[in-house]
C-alpha cells in the first residue's frame, strides 16, 4: 500500500501541516496500488481545493462532443431517459457509462472531458442524462436523487443489448457516483452486468457531506448549487405546486433536501433521505470490482468515511489523494482522475479478456 512518506508516524491526518505540505506524498491511501498511474500533484495556477473544483468552471475550455447516437429509453412510470453513445474507431474494447452530479448533465465540463480520453482508449462511451436532467427536462415528470440507482438500470440494459459481451463498465462523478453506488448495491443482479464501477468524489456518507458543505466557507457554493437545484424543481413538468413553492422558500441545500428531494424520493424529511441514501456503512457488499476515489481536500465531501473503510482484498480499492479538489485532480498531464480511471479499466480488462475473447458488438 502506498502512504505518507513524512515524519508523522499515525494514520494521515487533513489538519496536520507536516503531512500536507509534503511534496512527496501522492497518496494518502492507495488500494489500487500499481493499477493506477501517480497523481502528479495540483498543477500551477489550480492549488488548493477551491481552485481544483472552480478550474472547469473558470475556464470554459472543454471539448465539443463529437457525433453520437442519441439513445432514448423509457421508465416503467412514463418517463424517459436521454443518453449518447459515442464510439471508437475499429472494434470497441468495452463501454463506459458515464454518469454525471448533481446539477449536472451529460454535457457537463466533465463528461466532456471524459469523451476523447475514453475513444483515444478505444472504449465506446455512453453519456446519460440522470432522469430529467439537462436536454431531457421536458422528458421526465420526476426528477434524479443519490437514491434512484433503479433509474440506471436501463442504461445498463441497453448498453448490454448493443454490445453483448464486451464488458461494461460505470463511471460516477459525486452525486451521480454515489447513485451508481445504490444501483450496484440494490441491485445486484444488474451490477453483475458490469465489469467494475468506478466513483469520483461521491459523498458516500450524505449527512456528513451537508455537513461539510453547509461550512460558512462554502456560503457561495451553497447559493450556486442552491440555485440549480431551483431550477431543476421549477422546470420539472406536472409537478405539484407545493414542491415548487417549498423550493423557491428555502434557503440553503438542506431546507431544500428536507423540504423538497426527501419527499419527491419518497421519504419523511432530510435525515431519512440521507441515512437511505448513503452508502459508506454497506460498500463491503458490493459484488463487482470498483474503486471509490476522494481527494484530502475536497472543499463539499469528507474524506474521512473514505478513510474509514476496511482494506481487504475483494473489497472496493479507496483512492485518496493529497489534493484534487471536488471532481478536479488537474495535474500537469491534464486530468489524473480520466487516466487513473482508464488504466484502472485496462486492468480489470486484462482479468476478464479471456471469457470475451471473440465477442463482437453491434456497431451498426
Amino acid at each position: 500500500m502506498t502512504g505518507p512518506t513524512t515524519s508523522c508516524t499515525a494514520k494521515f491526518d487533513t489538519n496536520c501541516d507536516s503531512c500536507l505540505e509534503d511534496g512527496q506524498i501522492t497518496f494518502v491511501r492507495n488500494d489500487a496500488e500499481d493499477l493506477i498511474p501517480a497523481f502528479d500533484g495540483e498543477a500551477f495556477p489550480w492549488k488548493g481545493g477551491d481552485l481544483q473544483t472552480m478550474r472547469h468552471f473558470i475556464c470554459r475550455d472543454a471539448p465539443s462532443a463529437p457525433l453520437a447516437e442519441p439513445i432514448l429509453l423509457d421508465l416503467p412510470d412514463g418517463d424517459r431517459l436521454l443518453a449518447m453513445c459515442h464510439l471508437p474507431n475499429g472494434q470497441p474494447r468495452g463501454c463506459l457509462i458515464a454518469v454525471h452530479g448533481l446539477n449536472g448533465c451529460m454535457d457537463a465540463p466533465h463528461i466532456l472531458w471524459l469523451v476523447p480520453a475514453a475513444l483515444a482508449a478505444g472504449f465506446a462511451l455512453l453519456r446519460v442524462n440522470m432522469r430529467g436532467a439537462g436536454s431531457a427536462r421536458t422528458l421526465a415528470r420526476k426528477t434524479y436523487n443519490a437514491g434512484a440507482g433503479a433509474d440506471l438500470i436501463p442504461f445498463v440494459d441497453w448498453a448490454k443489448r448493443r454490445f453483448g459481451a464486451l464488458p461494461l463498465f460505470m463511471m460516477g462523478h459525486s452525486l451521480g457516483g454515489t447513485t451508481a453506488l445504490n444501483m450496484a448495491l440494490d441491485h445486484p443482479f444488474v451490477a453483475s452486468q458490469l465489469a467494475g464501477i468506478v466513483t469520483v468524489g461521491a459523498p458516500i456518507d450524505m449527512a456528513a457531506t451537508a455537513k461539510k458543505f453547509h461550512l460558512p466557507r462554502n456560503r457561495l457554493y451553497v447559493r450556486y448549487m442552491l440555485a440549480g437545484m431551483k431550477q431543476i424543481v421549477t422546470t420539472t413538468p406536472e409537478l405539484e405546486q407545493r414542491y415548487i413553492d417549498a423550493a423557491l422558500r428555502a434557503t440553503n441545500v438542506y431546507i431544500f433536501d428536507d423540504q423538497v428531494t426527501a419527499h419527491l424520493a419518497g421519504h419523511g424529511d432530510a435525515t431519512s433521505y440521507y441515512a437511505a441514501s448513503s452508502v459508506h456503512n454497506r460498500l463491503s457488499q458490493l459484488n463487482i470490482p470498483a474503486m471509490v476515489i476522494q481527494s484530502t481536500n475536497d472543499p463539499w465531501v469528507p474524506v474521512e468515511p473514505c478513510l474509514a473503510q476496511p482494506r481487504e482484498a475483494g473489497l472496493p480499492s479507496i483512492v485518496v489523494t493529497k489534493g484534487g479538489g471536488h471532481v478536479g485532480f488537474h495535474d500537469r498531464k491534464g486530468s489524473w482522475y480520466i487516466r487513473a480511471t482508464l488504466v484502472w479499466i485496462a486492468a480489470q480488462l486484462g482479468k476478464i479478456q479471456p471469457s470475451y475473447s471473440g465477442a463482437a458488438a453491434d456497431t451498426t
